[in-house]
């Protein structure tokens, strides 16, 4: 046997609530599993309030004191029921019938603190007994509960919106006795609910929102499956809202409870929002208030999500003498002025012997009233402005110079005021914050790091490395790519000085190029480093007029390729063409630019090198590094050159250089040469 289980859908953005709670009760794991619990879920709110169940607080400024009866019908309360495993079937109604009064007091004092009690009374309990659970049988009491709300900010009745943080406390009257109480009308231990009220009333809308945690100990009803029917800490949640109004003195809206158990002991171990841990409940209630005295109320609702206590239906009927505070003369605006007073009465304002002008605003607290002050931002201030109320002389920098009589009305003076020129600071063109008389450098700024040895300048970087001077280790050697990590602004130690560090290369004592075998990187090959330059020590052979590159210069393509896989720092790299003079200069300029493209397309699918590394163009005869006037010159201006662009030369970067002639080989094939018989049937010129 157990409690109906009803299948539900709860937002899963409360788990973090629930999980806060769950650790905040975990001291009381250990409590054993109680027999017997106060089966009402309904609290009543404060006796006088414009709710049933989801509290909205009032304080003296509405009514001192309130006391009356709410009668609560429940209609099943708590059912048994068989789990079949896909459904639950009920089975008896153990509590089908019950009726309870409420006897609530409340008070209120210094407009920010409420007091309440309320004393549960059971006269009815009829059902069925199942399961080791039975109805109350007479007239039983239940748990009396104390309450306190104290007003945090706003006002509930008055305000858009308003905070109270309140507590309440149920004494167990089953420690103390076992006469006129009984096992469903009162726990066996004290229990606690802190609760947090969001509330207001704006535009005949009454609204609140409430969140509340109630500290309980296990405790089960009946000997019947514990899942279903038991009760343990739960979360509670509510929400309320109402038309509501105060001059015809009523309001009528819905309000919702939800509750749901995280927290139980070791023998049952609760499901938060699960069907058999989570009770929902809506009501519709009207309430009016009787000639300012009584206040009446009905409200009737529904259980949708079930757990013991929790009703398929209910109807409420409230009754209280609550007398509401007398009226008095209104302030609207809440100045302290009342409003038959109040030159404006809807507008925050100040007091003034002149009736006129007594609570009308005055926001720059100059004593000229708004309405009158052409400057009401801003305060008249010690030398207020003759010819506009309200405002002072005119110093549109604020530096207390009236810009009459500054001369840089737009900048303050500062703390060094240029004595030839009123309201004028001492000069600083570069804006670092020394003053021209006294910066070294004063169209300089001295930038985020000074140079300590002349104030007002900037740090220098003479090897232009990016790392300045005060910092730089090697401030006149340039860091290079591969800067030595434990020497700020130092290349790396680098022996055969090939630009490949001595700790990466293979051969630290002879010249060589990067390769990406660990056991090459930095030995000679066809590929060289000298100087800072990365040389190609063979030339790139074609097939004579074509942009076929020849099988023989497959080599030194592929030391390229390994090259520029061993210095990863070398990001883009530019191919040139170049032939010599002989012929049409578009021709030349075209064949160049298919050839400087054909060893890109050679480096990227058969060297392996990424398209966005490289670049090609061919120029043509526009750049020779010989004279064309012999056929050696000419030999020598038909080339391909490699050269770095990033890193731009010149910020320590290894330079495939634009070769000279006396660095470029002579070919020795028939096919490229200027006695080749190819070369002379090949027409407009051999290239």
């Amino acid at each position: 046997m157990r409690h109906r289980r009803l299948a539900s859908f709860l937002p899963v953005g409360l788990s973090g609530l629930v999980s806060a709670a769950v650790l905040s009760s975990s001291a009381a794991q250990a409590q054993p599993l109680q027999r017997g619990f106060t089966v009402n879920r309904y609290e009543p709110t404060a006796a006088g309030e414009w709710s049933f169940w989801v509290d909205h607080p009032w304080y003296s400024s509405t009514r001192y004191f309130a006391a009356g009866i709410t009668l609560n019908y429940g209609h099943n309360p708590l059912v048994f029921g068989r789990d079949t495993g896909s459904s639950v079937q009920r089975t008896v109604s153990v509590i089908e019938h019950q009726l309870l009064g409420h006897v609530d007091l409340a008070g209120s004092f210094l407009d920010r603190v409420l007091l309440t009690a309320t004393l549960p009374v059971t006269f009815l309990e009829r059902g069925t007994a199942a399961g080791g659970a039975a109805p109350t049988e007479g007239v039983v009491v239940g748990d009396p509960r104390f309450g306190l709300w104290v007003r945090l900010f706003g006002q509930p009745y008055r305000s858009a919106l308003s905070m109270s943080l309140g507590a309440n406390v149920w004494v167990p009257l089953r420690q103390f006795t076992n006469s006129g109480v009984s096992g469903s009308s009162s726990d066996s231990f004290v229990r606690v609910m802190p609760k947090l009220a969001l509330g207001g009333l704006s535009h005949h809308i009454l609204w609140s929102f409430t969140g509340a945690f109630l500290f309980r100990a296990p405790a089960q009803i009946g000997d019947a499956d514990p899942t279903g029917s038991t009760v343990g800490s739960e979360l509670q949640l509510g929400a309320a809202i109402a038309y509501a109004d105060t001059t015809r003195r009523f309001a009528i809206g819905p309000e919702a409870i939800l509750g749901t158990t995280v927290y139980g002991n070791d023998q049952v171990k609760p499901a938060p929002f699960t069907s058999d841990y989570t009770s929902l409940e809506v009501l519709l209630g009207l309430h009016y208030n009787i000639a300012r005295l009584i206040n009446l109320g009905v409200a009737g609702g529904l259980g949708l999500l079930r757990t013991p206590g929790t009703p398929d239906g209910r109807v409420l009927l409230r009754l209280a003498y609550a007398p509401m505070a007398e009226d008095t003369p209104k302030d609207r605006d809440h100045d302290g002025i009342l409003d038959p007073q109040d030159a404006c009465p809807d507008v925050f304002g100040v007091a003034s012997s002149i009736p006129a002008e007594h609570g009308c605003p005055d926001r720059d607290g100059d004593r000229v009233i708004d309405l009158q002050d052409q400057c009401p931002e801003l305060p008249a201030g010690t030398w207020p402005d003759p010819a506009r109320p309200g405002c002072p002389l005119s110093d549109r920098d604020g530096d207390g110079v009236a810009d009459v009589d500054d001369q840089c009305p737009e900048q303050p003076k500062g703390d060094r005021p240029d004595a030839a020129r009123p309201g004028c600071p001492t000069g600083d063109r570069d804006q670092d914050g020394v003053l021209d008389p006294d910066d070294q450098c004063p169209d300089t700024h001295k930038s985020e790091v000074p140079d300590p040895g002349k104030l007002g300048c900037p740090a220098g970087d003479r090897d232009k490395d990016g790392v300045l001077d005060p910092l730089d280790q090697c401030p006149d050697i340039h860091k290079g790519m591969k800067p030595d990590p434990g020497r700020s602004g130092c290349p790396a130690p680098d022996r055969d000085g090939d630009n490949v560090p001595d700790s990466e290369d293979a051969c630290p004592d002879k010249p060589g190029a990067p390769h990406p075998d660990a056991k090459k990187n930095g030995c000679p090959g066809l590929v060289s480093v000298k100087g800072g330059k990365l040389i190609i020590v063979q030339p790139v052979f074609f097939a004579t007029n074509r942009d076929i590159i020849l099988q023989k210069s497959f080599p030194v393509l592929q030391s390229v390729a390994d090259a520029l896989k061993g210095a990863p720092e070398i990001k883009r790299v530019a191919i040139e063409g170049h032939t010599d003079d002989r012929g049409t200069h578009d021709y030349n300029v075209d064949l160049s630019d298919r050839r400087a493209k054909s060893v890109m397309k050679w480096l990227i699918e058969r060297g392996g090198i990424t398209a966005d590394r490289l670049q090609a163009q061919g120029y043509g005869p526009d750049r020779p590094i010989a004279d064309n006037a012999s056929p050696q010159g000419r030999e020598k201006n038909r080339r391909v050159e490699f050269l770095i662009l990033d890193p731009a030369p010149g910020e320590g970067s290894v330079q495939i250089q634009r070769l000279d002639a006396t660095q470029v080989a002579v070919p020795s094939s028939p096919d490229q040469s200027d006695t080749s018989s190819a070369a002379q049937k090949k027409k407009p010129a051999s290239k």
